[in-house]
């Protein structure tokens, strides 16, 4: 039986790299990043200011076949989309960056394949930021569909 037991044992502690002593979790990584934390309760719908935000050093684990945590900062001009605590990390969808794009207004959607450049206008039919889906309707039966590239301004896909 305890010849079984450490049949077992060896393998597990090569994979796991306790032989090196740099991981303790089998196939898993860790990494010590810096989190913006809420430095006073936020509001919905506020606007972050740098005296907002405030840094915390913490120490994140993952497996290793899993997605990498998401360690996106925020950044003065973000937008509270609930109520945020007195040290709350602040991270999607709790905040995000501010609209470039307000549903309802006149943009400039752009199509180009090589040196072949279409440029339509129309009107938006979703707030975004930039990187987000944007619906834009051409007219009242036609709808494109791209991603904020700027202020106003739609890559169509």
């Amino acid at each position: 039986m305890t010849s079984v037991c450490m049949r077992l044992v060896i393998p597990m502690c090569l994979l796991s790299g306790a032989a090196s002593g740099s991981v303790s979790v089998l196939g898993a990584q860790s990494r010590t990043i810096t989190v913006a934390v809420a430095a006073r309760a936020l509001a919905r719908g506020e606007t972050l200011q740098a005296d907002d935000i405030a840094t915390m050093d913490t120490t994140i684990v993952w497996r290793w076949n899993s997605i990498a945590p998401d360690t996106t900062r925020a950044l003065p001009g973000w937008v509270t989309h609930r109520n945020i605590a007195l040290g709350e990390v602040l991270r999607a969808p709790a905040v995000t960056p501010p609209p470039v794009i307000t549903s309802g207004t006149r943009v400039t959607a752009i199509w180009q394949d090589g040196p072949l450049r279409m440029v339509l206008s129309g009107i938006a039919t979703n707030t975004a930021a930039i990187g987000a889906p944007v619906g834009v309707r051409i007219d009242p039966t036609r709808r494109l569909d791209g991603i904020a590239a700027g202020p106003n301004t739609v890559r169509l896909k």
